[in-house]
């Protein structure tokens, strides 16, 4: 086995190169979600739809990813020092969040105009008592796609009790991932059809740590058995894989039939429901298959090139996932001033705004990382012009420099 999955010697500075690699790559596919909600007619198309459902993992590799890498961190400790735990996970993601919470509380409020960019800012409005609730409103419950993190502060509040009980009852194990399977598959029917007695909203279920726990706590144990777990994915990839590719059919089949028929439960059907339980199975093959991807971008086969450029998609993944709303918000808007959605295919476009957001995404971060800005933009210190370009040399001499800063880094000094 590779040596990027052996246990650290000491501390938390281990690299895991393949695991790193996955963030990229993870952000492309949550640039593709919001491509197709901007830009394609899922009302009317059902292979806009089987898109959407088919990128819509990004959301639980994030969170499977970031929790795994968390125990992973911890995993030869005795404890959780809590000092050190929250100054790393607000720094990582709570100023962040913070940071992006005031940049896109403007840009949410933004109006159409006639003359570019083709938006406007209504400063009275923002600057008023209605503009003030409608900034903690946003604050409390994340903008868009920032709720992310609103779960990931969430996991981190109950992460130190979970590692305890891991940790001193090391039977427990296959118990909790058997109850975060159940619990997946049947807390989204109960608070959907208020078999607890209560209900709640869609948005508020999304922003819930309770609605992910089999890729939380799953992430959790996944880290105390990494080694276990990569060997295992290699060994059977192709048969994982190519399950993968059939349980991808399941819920777009199941789509088809709730648009088509009456009679199908609403919880089957992942473009009613995004927690539909028909999803589950693919959320799960689709992490694993992003893991292999992973390891394939950084295995010694690949060019020195390949693993540079991999590399900088990982260092700036970050920045691309933080400012992509961005990019996708104004190109929409310029493309439908100059009439370009009327005559160019929603399936280029969308593809086309994929590419756009990634790479103006990138190159944001790479410029941010280097001024002092860097640590509240793109949740990173700052770090030299010379390394803007990635260069083919470059990989062998950072191969065991720690994470970068974020939710995936796995220093807690």
């Amino acid at each position: 086995m590779s040596s990027t999955t052996e246990a650290p010697s000491s501390g938390t500075r281990q690299r895991l190169d393949h695991v790193d690699a996955m963030r990229p790559i993870k952000q492309t596919a949550v640039i593709s979600t919001h491509a197709l909600i901007y830009f394609s007619p899922l009302s009317t198309s059902l292979l806009a739809a089987g898109l959407l459902t088919l990128t819509h993992f990004s959301r639980d590799a994030f969170l499977f990813v970031s929790a795994c890498m968390l125990a992973y961190s911890y995993r030869d400790s005795a404890s959780v020092k809590l000092g050190h735990y929250w100054k790393r996970r607000f720094m990582a993601v709570g100023l962040v969040y913070l940071v992006w919470s005031v940049i896109y509380f403007p840009i949410a409020s933004m109006q159409t105009s006639t003359t570019f960019p083709y938006y406007r800012l209504p400063m009275s409005a923002i600057f008023s008592h209605t503009g003030l609730h409608n900034f903690l409103f946003a604050l409390t419950t994340g903008y868009y796609h920032l709720y992310f993190l609103i779960v990931l502060l969430e996991f981190y509040v109950v992460f130190p009790y979970i590692f305890k009980l891991i940790r001193h009852h090391p039977k427990s194990h296959l118990y909790i991932v058997v109850g975060s399977v159940v619990w997946q598959l049947v807390y989204p029917m109960a608070v959907g059809r208020g078999w607890l007695g209560f209900s709640i909203s869609s948005k508020l279920e999304t922003r819930l740590v309770f609605s992910y726990p089999l890729y939380l706590l799953g992430g959790v144990v996944a880290a105390f058995y990494l080694e276990g777990f990569h060997d295992f994915v290699v060994r059977h990839k192709r048969a994982l894989l190519s399950w993968t590719v059939v349980f991808g059919a399941v819920p777009i089949v199941m789509d088809y039939l709730y648009r088509h028929h009456d009679g199908m439960p609403k919880s089957l059907a992942p473009g009613a429901d995004p927690f539909a339980f028909s999803v589950v199975p693919y959320d799960v093959g689709a992490i694993i298959a992003v893991y292999l991807l992973g390891v394939y971008l950084v295995s010694p086969k690949r060019s020195a090139r390949t693993r540079a450029i991999t590399k900088s998609g990982s260092e700036a993944a970050y920045g691309i996932y933080l400012s992509q709303m961005i990019w996708i918000i104004f190109l929409h808007r310029w493309m439908f001033q100059w009439g370009v959605l009327r005559h160019v295919p929603w399936l280029i476009m969308m593809l086309f705004a994929v590419i756009f957001a990634y790479m103006v995404g990138w190159l944001f971060s790479a410029i941010f990382a280097r001024t002092p800005l860097a640590r509240g933009l793109v949740g990173r210190g700052q770090v030299p012009w010379n390394t803007f370009f990635p260069q083919r040399g470059q990989f062998a001499k950072t191969a065991h420099d720690d994470f970068g800063e974020g939710p995936l880094n796995l220093t807690d000094e």
